[in-house]
């Protein structure tokens, strides 16, 4: 009986600390402060009451979903991030206990919360939160996974997962970058046509650059120009959160972790990724996908059931070459076409980064097995 209890309240300190990282992360978003004004409805700004503010309860009870002002309906942002946060405090507390580590997981685990709310709202990271997850990161590595003998190790997954991400993001961009030949080309006709539109062009695109470079830390920027004036393809921010996630992790499982955010992302984007293309009509593009997801699954059910010879294995891995880079070319051709589309990879990172800290060792003898290494 004395458990449950406990149990309860680590239940509900958590969900109401989830409803404060729900302040935290859309007050980041719209710059206010997280301590006043107090809690109001986002679209009529009137204050809600006390009974209508108790985590999960009154979603459910009281108001039901609406605000009793203006009637809007109230996202299930809350209770999710709530109930969420709630079953994460009562999982780690069983885990380790009341203890010191605890306490560290779960600020991590709460900064965590908050970068993923702001990222897939608002595709941008806060640097405040970023440093606050990084400081964070490293006293748990120090404390915990390496000892305070032994800070080069820290230092060097920082390091090692900052440059592994910078790596990707500069390489991700020259693979499928927008045609800068093509854009040049637009603008000569441009200019041909009408000297005095491209002379406008030039002084709003020179103001947008000037923009840019002093107002580095505003979010609401167009991820096309981004894209063009940063050389990279996605933004710094999941840089920090690498080097954070390089320090928890160190960097044989950071690039497992990599690999892993991947996947999970193709997961969740692949479905309307096809879609798309689909409406588009880029055929060729959906059936060189279909053919290398089709031969993957296709090649690691053979691994599993017979014993393949060299022969074999080398058509399979040139054929899935040949996909992958068709796949990519043909990529580059859509992005020439539509531009650059912003997909939040902070959330997949930090899901895969918490996964193997906690199962890791379980993770990696499944793939062993899985491949046969």
């Amino acid at each position: 009986m004395e458990y449950i209890i406990i149990y309860l309240l680590v239940l509900v300190t958590g969900a109401c600390i989830g409803s404060f990282l729900n302040v935290v992360a859309l007050r980041a978003i719209t710059k206010e402060s997280i301590v006043f004004p107090s809690s109001k409805c986002p679209v009529c700004n009137e204050h809600i009451k006390w009974y209508d503010n108790i985590p999960v309860f009154s979603y459910l009870f009281t108001f039901k979903g609406k605000c009793r002002n203006c009637g809007c309906k109230v996202s299930l942002q809350y209770p999710i991030v709530e109930t969420l946060t709630s079953i994460l405090f009562l999982a780690v507390f069983i885990a380790f206990g009341a203890t010191l580590k605890t306490l560290i997981l779960l600020i991590l685990l709460c900064i965590s919360i908050v970068l993923i709310i702001t990222d897939i709202k608002k595709e941008y990271l806060y640097e405040r939160h970023l440093w606050s997850f990084i400081t964070a990161a490293v006293i748990y590595s120090v404390l915990y996974k390496y000892g305070t003998g032994n800070i080069f190790m820290v230092c060097s997954g920082i390091i090692s997962g900052a440059i592994i991400m910078e790596l990707i993001a500069r390489g991700s961009y020259y693979l499928v970058r927008k045609d800068i030949k093509e854009d040049n080309k637009e603008e000569k006709s441009t200019e041909e046509n009408s000297e005095s539109i491209a002379e406008k062009d030039t002084e709003d695109k020179t103001e947008e650059k000037t923009e840019l470079k002093d107002n580095k830390s505003d979010e609401d920027i167009d991820i096309n120009e981004y894209v063009k004036t940063n050389k990279r393809a996605f933004g710094e921010g999941d840089t920090y959160l690498a080097a954070a996630s390089g320090a928890l992790l160190g960097v044989k499982m950071f690039i497992a972790a990599v690999f892993m955010a991947v996947i999970i992302q193709a997961i969740c984007i692949l479905p309307q990724f096809i879609r798309n293309l689909y409406k588009d009509g880029h055929k060729n593009l959906l059936y060189s996908i279909s053919a290398f997801i089709l031969l993957t699954i296709l090649y690691f059910i053979l691994l599993n059931c017979v014993d393949l010879n060299l022969y074999i294995r080398l058509v399979f891995i040139a054929a899935l070459i040949y996909f992958a880079i068709y796949t990519i070319k043909a990529l580059k051709g859509v992005v020439n076409k539509r531009g650059f589309a912003a997909i939040p990879f902070g959330p997949a990172l930090l899901f895969s980064t918490f996964t193997l800290m906690f199962f890791g060792p379980k993770i990696i003898d499944l793939i062993r097995k899985l491949l046969f290494i």
